[in-house]
């Protein structure tokens, strides 16, 4: 008798926990925005930013903030274009960090270029937040180059 009731009890609680497992997981379940396009026309910018290393990375962290208010305030048009702006700080900047070499230059490229896609993402997704987290990954990689 004491054998069969332990088996119910650990069945219980395994279809418990699993329950749990299920209606939990959900929380955190990623809101997907269907109506927003997959593809970017962006604005063409036909010259590229200039400056040294350290105020192109200043002009980047100030783009990227504006991407991040224009993408809040559902203004994809300003989204679009400062995205752009974004793109040609970037190429503008990662010859300059090549070109300074070190140790960590292909680390430092390689995190760029994620920074780079999280505010690419946030204009494809319509999500404010991978723009924020685009400022906060470059104050990262700023203070790791002084």
């Amino acid at each position: 008798m004491q054998s069969a009731r332990s088996k119910l009890l650990k069945k219980i609680g395994a279809s418990v926990l699993f329950g749990a497992l299920i209606f939990g997981g959900t929380g955190c379940a990623t809101t997907i925005n269907l109506s927003a396009p997959t593809t970017l026309a962006l604005p063409s910018v036909t010259t590229l930013p200039t400056g040294t290393t350290v105020e192109l990375y200043e002009q980047l962290k100030s783009t990227l903030s504006d991407l991040s208010l224009a993408i809040t305030n559902e203004d994809r048009p300003r989204a679009k274009t400062t995205l752009a702006t974004v793109l040609n700080i970037w190429d503008a900047l990662k010859p300059q960090i090549v070109s300074a070499g070190g140790e960590t230059v292909e680390q430092t490229v390689l995190d760029m270029q994620r920074i780079i896609d999280l505010a690419s993402s946030s204009v494809q997704r319509t999500r404010p937040a991978d723009a924020d987290k685009a400022v906060r990954f470059l104050d990262l990689v700023i203070q790791s180059q002084q």
